[in-house]
């Protein structure tokens, strides 16, 4: 018995269900990605506000004039240099 052959439009057909569904799995990875980096931004951003506060208190507390700037400036980059990706 011989196999029956395919015909040009059926492989044709294979050929677009093949690339839809790359197209599909490409799409779902992505926005995978997208979320991540949705994520870290928005916790980059909680522990900026957060150490901004903790920064507030403590010069708020100290007599001496502390300087705790720098404490909060990786925070800081870390948030704008994402923002600009």
């Amino acid at each position: 018995m011989a196999a029956p052959e395919t015909s040009p439009s059926n492989s044709l057909r294979h050929f677009a269900v093949g690339v839809l569904c790359v197209a599909v799995l490409l799409g779902a990875y992505f926005m995978h990605i997208n979320a991540s980096a949705d994520r870290q931004r928005a916790e980059a951003a909680e522990r900026l506000v957060l150490c901004q506060q903790v920064e507030r208190l403590a010069c708020a507390a100290a007599s001496g004039g502390l300087k705790l700037g720098d404490s909060c400036a990786n925070n800081g980059g870390e948030v704008s240099g994402r923002s600009n990706q």
